[in-house]
């Protein structure tokens, strides 16, 4: 079993499959200019960034007013954003952001001070980073199934 399959698995035991709309997925590469990483399309086949307690994500979707859409445009027009990041999560203090020019979507966890600095200069604090999306969605899920317990 791939690795993704596993992490499918074991998110679909925690919550069921929640699929991302396809047409979602091609208006945020539409509107915001990017190339989503294939990693994060085929977790978007069974994880829509909700049911995932442990950190506050936005929804890969149309019906929260807090999805990675608006909120990535949101951080982007104030000028604190690069055009290749897509906004995932905003935990307290802090940012989660997917990085859409690596090609597996590097996912760096940040303080809330450098918000203005990802991919301009260094960080002051050392971000959590996971090299793709899947492993940033199998982490989710480790410490679900933690809480959970």
């Amino acid at each position: 079993m791939s690795s993704l399959e596993m992490v499918k698995s074991r998110f679909e035991s925690l919550n069921g499959i929640r699929t991302v709309d396809p047409d979602f997925i091609e208006k945020l590469e539409h509107e915001l200019k990017i190339s989503l990483p294939d990693s994060f399309k085929l977790v978007g086949e069974f994880f829509d960034g909700s049911g995932i307690y442990v950190l506050p994500l936005h929804q890969i979707g149309w019906e929260s007013p807090t999805n990675v859409l608006d909120e990535t445009k949101r951080l982007r027009s104030s000028g604190r954003l690069l055009s290749n990041y897509l906004v995932l999560g905003e935990p307290a203090e802090g940012l989660i952001v997917m990085d859409c020019n690596s090609q597996l979507g590097q996912v760096l966890w940040c303080d809330a001070i450098d918000v203005n600095r990802i991919g301009k200069e260094a960080l002051m604090t050392a971000p959590e980073v996971w090299g793709s999306y899947l492993d940033f969605v199998e982490y989710l899920v480790s410490e679900e199934e933690s809480d959970r317990l």
